[in-house]
């Protein structure tokens, strides 16, 4: 695809580079030639091909096989390909030979002495193993330098969230009114306080220990939503109404902690209603076997929330963690209208990657 055409640092490297060697080899070409134009064609079918290539090597098989972290694999393609750049070498010098046989171009000295395609092949294949593993080379050390850039993001993220969970999770407004409730509760229901305060301190523990974990596995994030749920629920009494799907095929597969609860909590945080209405907050979860998904809506109405001021950040480290994390192997979409707010998020998941 077109996206994969764009003027990096490495692509403009190698332009850069192939700039060079043409420059060189126009220099230093010492064949005779009747004609420059001879000369021009010689040279753009030489390094049309190798440039050409070598270009996709280093933008097409090299990032996919690093991708999956299986570099071994590249073996078959990367001789296969300098294979295919002799052989193209060959077909292109051939053309030049058929145009001189047809006096289309006068007979250059390079034609009399022309070499049979054995001959070609043994003497181009070295130079395109050189030019592939010097150009591969350089790609495998960009993407390197990439990754390990990546990582220093992910985990400086990773440190963000933890000191946001601390901060912003732990002695919220959320954590003073449900601990409110229960003191009122105790009064009442001795036995829902107790189940209440439980669930709280299933929320607490998760957020204090789990932040600190790259992975977890699913049946533990799907834990701390339904209490995270449950508790949100009974604060908002009868004038919200709850609904949640959770349809799983294997909840031990092992995912990034604290990716959907930004989602959830914005949606408690936002919910509108209608005057005569009760809020409405609709929540599925589902699992195949290659992704998982959350669809979450919330009602919009007369009588809205107030906005918390780091709503938007919350949603931009969340965005920027499924970039580092599933990088191609996402999909976020934000619905916003006048009556709902809907995101669905979609995880692909690889499950020999992420244990």
């Amino acid at each position: 695809m077109m996206k994969h055409f764009r003027l990096n640092s490495f692509n403009a490297l190698f332009f850069l580079l192939w700039g060079m060697i043409t420059a060189v080899l126009w220099v230093f070409d010492d064949s005779d030639y009747p004609m420059v134009i001879q000369k021009i064609l010689s040279g753009i079918s030489l390094l049309g091909t190798l440039c050409t290539t070598t270009y996709f090597l280093c933008n097409y098989i090299l990032p996919k096989a690093i991708d999956s972290n299986k570099l071994y694999s590249i073996l078959p393609h990367f001789l296969t390909l300098s294979v295919f750049q002799a052989i193209l070498l060959w077909i292109f010098q051939e053309g030049l030979y058929f145009l001189e046989d047809r006096n289309y171009l006068p007979l250059s000295e390079v034609a009399q002495e022309r070499e049979t395609f054995v001959t070609t092949l043994a003497s181009t294949f070295p130079v395109s193993i050189l030019l592939n593993l010097g150009f591969g080379g350089l790609k495998v050390y960009f993407e390197h330098g990439k990754l390990h850039q990546q990582h220093l993001t992910l985990k400086k993220t990773h440190l963000e969230i933890q000191l946001h969970a601390l901060q912003s999770k732990i002695t919220p407004h959320f954590m003073f009114n449900v601990l409110n409730h229960i003191h009122l509760l105790i009064q009442k229901d001795t036995e829902l306080a107790s189940t209440l305060l439980i669930k709280y301190a299933d929320i607490l523990r998760y957020q204090l220990y789990g932040a600190d974990k790259e992975h977890i596995s699913l049946a533990e994030e799907i834990a701390f939503i339904n209490n995270y749920i449950e508790v949100e629920t009974y604060r908002w009494a009868n004038n919200l109404t709850v609904s949640r799907d959770v349809q799983l095929t294997d909840p031990q597969v092992h995912i990034a902690p604290h990716l959907f609860i930004i989602f959830i909590e914005n949606a408690f945080k936002h919910v509108g209603r209608a005057t005569a209405e009760k809020g409405v907050i609709a929540i599925q979860i589902s699992q195949d076997a290659a992704t998982i998904k959350l669809d979450i809506q919330n009602s919009k109405g007369s009588i809205q929330p107030k906005k918390a001021d780091h709503t938007g950040i919350g949603l931009k480290n969340v965005s920027e963690r499924l970039s580092l994390i599933y990088p191609n192997r996402h999909e976020l979409i934000i619905n916003d209208t006048a009556n709902r707010y809907q995101v669905t998020l979609t995880i692909t998941i690889h499950e020999q990657h992420d244990h």
